[in-house]
């Protein structure tokens, strides 16, 4: 078993001694609360009253509420039971609270409020709690009230009309790609107040909106000569949105090559045949001619079944170009990178069976993660955490 798999041993990770609790559902925020129990946090996971994940009709569990997603994101947490609409439910919460050092919440604004759970009705008892606000549309906008989900959170902001560009398909990004990289922009800002937190003894508001981080990271390239007042050129990335920035098709698979200069045209127009194109001269020029770039990589997708995958990867690796065969998703369990570095791992869940786990990538040299306590039934830990408390009504 991987290192970085020890069930029931104790936290390891550079945030033993930090508490959080996850007053978060769905994706996006039990994301960030596990990724900082793996990191060694005590996470209190507080289900107001469950986590609509739990009955995803997606999931395909083994016991009801127990579904992959729910389970992927929950580890390392406890789960506590609480009915937040009681008055004993919200100040059991309280108390909580008071020993915590963050709070971390995608819950939206007038909820938490009427809950008595917002930032300015809990500042004045828990002064020292980074409260992390995560929501899809900015508190501060005229649609803060909204509900948002990872597809309109695609389609408000451009991915679903690059895709369209580039493919002429309005299809949905097939991952959470906004819940995922929202919540690794609150993770890196709740990080950070935690870094000022352990200096001043101060807590804060964090809030982050899915629409303005999905809006920034992706304007990061695709803002482009629209950066420029006038602009220079239209928005977009040419290269991203281009037919030609594809996976190569094999004759027995498809393999990703990043082709970024004449001479790396030259060299697939070679390893698929196509050699008299390859011979052209206008490879030899240091400027870069777009059109003539995508008709070269036109001539090579038209030709790259010519050879193998196997045969494309060691042609490549002669090069030293960058490359990589396209995995299925079912295999990766059993790609031979992943098992070299032990990314999953098969343990014996307590309620649910054999799982397989994924290990959480970071590597830290003193202070190693670890995956201590598997995503547990709704309540399972409410007396333990509780403790004297255990009269407070459970959801």
């Amino acid at each position: 078993m991987s290192a970085a798999i020890d069930i029931g041993g104790p936290a390891t990770g550079p945030l033993q001694g930090v508490r959080v609790i996850d007053l978060s559902t769905v994706v996006m925020g039990p994301m960030v609360g596990q990724i900082l129990g793996d990191f060694g946090a005590d996470v209190i996971r507080i289900e107001p009253p469950f986590d609509t994940a739990r009955i995803s009709p997606a999931n395909q569990s083994r016991n009801p509420g127990m579904g992959p997603l729910y389970m992927q994101v929950n580890r390392n947490k406890r789960s506590v039971a609480l009915n937040l609409k009681d008055p004993d439910g919200r100040a059991a919460l309280l108390d909580l609270m008071d020993e915590a050092d963050v709070l971390l919440t995608n819950m939206r604004g007038d909820a938490l409020e009427r809950l008595g759970l917002s930032y300015e009705q809990i500042k004045q008892r828990c002064p020292h709690l980074v409260y992390a606000h995560a929501q899809g549309f900015s508190s501060e906008s005229s649609q803060a009230r909204r509900a948002a989900y990872d597809e309109v959170m695609q389609a408000v902001t451009g991915l679903v009309d690059l895709n369209d560009r580039a493919a002429g398909s309005v299809q949905f990004f097939p991952t959470f790609i906004a819940d995922k990289t929202t919540g690794l922009y609150l993770l890196g800002a709740l990080l950070a107040a935690l870094y000022y937190q352990a200096r001043t003894g101060e807590g804060q508001l964090i809030s982050l909106a899915m629409a303005d981080t999905v809006i920034a990271v992706n304007l990061l390239e695709h803002l482009a000569g629209g950066m420029f007042v006038p602009p220079t050129a239209p928005m977009g990335n040419p290269l991203s949105l281009s037919r030609e920035h594809v996976a190569l098709r094999t004759a027995d698979g498809a393999i990703a090559v990043c082709a970024y200069n004449y001479d790396d045209i030259r060299n697939l127009l070679i390893g698929a045949g196509c050699r008299d194109f390859a011979a052209d001269p206008r490879w030899d020029s240091t400027t870069i001619e777009r059109e003539s770039f995508y008709e070269g990589m036109q001539a090579v997708i038209a030709h790259s079944t010519s050879r193998t995958t196997a045969e494309w990867e060691s042609y490549l690796a002669g090069l030293d170009m960058a490359f990589g065969r396209v995995v299925r998703i079912d295999d990766l369990p059993e790609d031979p990178y992943v098992r070299e570095v032990g990314l999953i791992d098969e343990v014996e869940h307590p309620t649910e069976g054999r799982i397989k786990v994924v290990a959480n990538p970071a590597r830290f040299s003193l202070t190693p993660v670890n995956i201590r306590r598997l995503a547990e039934q709704a309540g399972a830990s409410t007396d333990d955490v509780l403790q004297q408390r255990k009269s407070a009504p459970v959801a």
